[in-house]
């Protein structure tokens, strides 16, 4: 990696208080490595000198995995996580971990030890959290991919908020070993970019080359190929020009509304499944630390895991069972329809001093039902129409298992 790329990378880091630490050792070392490649006469590899950033939730060895927090170890990860392995594997270099909301709990990005990420598209925007540096870092142009995580819309909405391509790939496709857990139910690693075909290379590297079924029974399978395509729009208002605008330059393809009223009923039935399991969950994985450090956490966070201590045991197995029966019952949604377009967010990105008791709600709208779902979704930003205004974005979902389909059909799109 050359050293105006660190440079420029450090530069953005401090302006929009992005990066927890450069990894310029290791970003050194896998360049050497590199260059002894090509100089071998070796073929490049897919993502070959490609930097990256890492969400500090994430192990990278040598570099401790500060969570955003004071209530962590600082002692350098003895392994990476298998996804930035596989992305090194790939020829990709990590030039930086990233700042985030504190344990990846809270979609506004408002809670960091490190202070909250600035917006590069202007300051006085939210921009969203929990994977706010690693969105940052790619709408300031410096890096082209980065990782995050996304447990309601963690790399999908601070990638609305902030303007560029965020992706969460089906559940349990891509590995979250070496990855600080906020509710296994529901986490999934994600990537950010500024170009697609960077994003899709991206994540057959992270997914492997056996991701394209869903694990588990019940999968619906993806179609393939060009063809005939269906997509329904029923979350969107009547004649909403962000949906009709994008779908413009898409040969074949049916527009429908028909699945609104099954839509409608999953989004009623999902969010009471989704608070209890994520705040049982949340609260066991911080128990023991929470029980020693509740005072150095930050207080929205602690309010969180406060909110799931002494929730029942029994009622959050009943939880999980009703989980796997709304996720068998919700592809039926599908039917005939291949793909799922949505808003990012209800409403816009919402100013800093805007912000209110309802804007998580807002903000976790229309992409917290997927993780609870397990559906892939991409969130794609749209043209700005000038004037100030702030970042537009829609959301694009696939069938479970069908995250490379979805890409595909997005390829089409922007």
């Amino acid at each position: 990696m050359d050293e105006q790329t660190l440079a420029e990378v450090e530069r953005a880091g401090t302006q929009f208080n992005a990066v927890t630490a450069m990894t310029v050792d290791r970003a050194n070392a896998l360049t050497a490595e590199s260059n002894d490649r090509r100089d071998s006469g070796q073929p490049p590899r897919r993502l070959e000198g490609i930097p990256f950033a890492i969400k500090d939730v994430i192990d990278v060895v040598g570099y401790p995995t500060t969570m955003g927090s004071n209530v962590r170890s600082d002692a350098p990860a003895a392994n990476s996580a298998p996804v930035v392995d596989r992305l090194e594997a790939a020829g990709a270099i990590p030039v930086a971990k990233t700042n985030c909301q504190e344990y990846s709990y809270g979609i506004l990005g408002d809670e960091s030890a490190f202070g909250r990420v600035v917006n590069p598209v202007d300051a006085a925007l939210c921009t969203a959290g929990s994977s706010s540096g690693s969105a940052a870092l790619v709408a300031a142009g410096v890096v082209p991919l980065a990782l995050g995580t996304d447990t309601a819309g963690s790399v999908r909405v601070p990638a609305a908020c902030q303007g560029v391509l965020g992706f969460k790939p089906t559940f349990g496709v891509v590995p979250v070993d070496g990855v600080f857990p906020l509710s296994q139910s529901f986490d999934t690693v994600g990537l950010f970019a500024s170009d697609l075909g960077v994003l899709t290379t991206a994540y057959d590297v992270i997914a492997g080359d056996d991701s394209g079924k869903a694990p588990g029974p019940g999968a619906v399978p993806g179609l393939t190929g060009s063809g005939a395509r269906t997509i329904d729009v029923s979350l969107f208002a009547d004649d909403d020009a962000r949906a009709r605008d994008l779908l413009m330059p898409a040969p074949d393809l049916t527009i429908t509304s028909a699945n609104g009223p099954a839509l409608a009923e999953l989004l009623e039935d999902l969010a009471p499944i989704y608070d209890y399991i994520r705040l049982y969950e949340a609260s066991e994985v911080h128990k023991d630390l929470y029980a020693e450090h509740s005072a150095d956490y930050q207080p929205g966070v602690a309010k969180k895991i406060e909110s799931g201590r002494g929730l029942c045991e029994a009622e959050y197995r009943k939880q999980l069972e009703a989980l796997a029966e709304l996720r068998e019952r919700s592809l039926a949604v599908f039917g005939g329809t291949d793909f799922l377009l949505t808003p990012a967010i209800d409403g816009p990105v919402v100013r800093w001093d805007e912000i209110d008791s309802g804007t998580a709600a807002k903000f976790m709208r229309y992409s917290m039902p997927f993780n609870v779902l397990g559906w892939p979704a991409l969130t794609i930003p749209l043209p700005r129409a000038g004037g100030g205004e702030g970042p537009q974005a829609v959301q694009l979902v696939g069938r479970p298992g069908g995250d490379r389909d979805l890409l595909a059909f997005a390829s089409q799109l922007v």
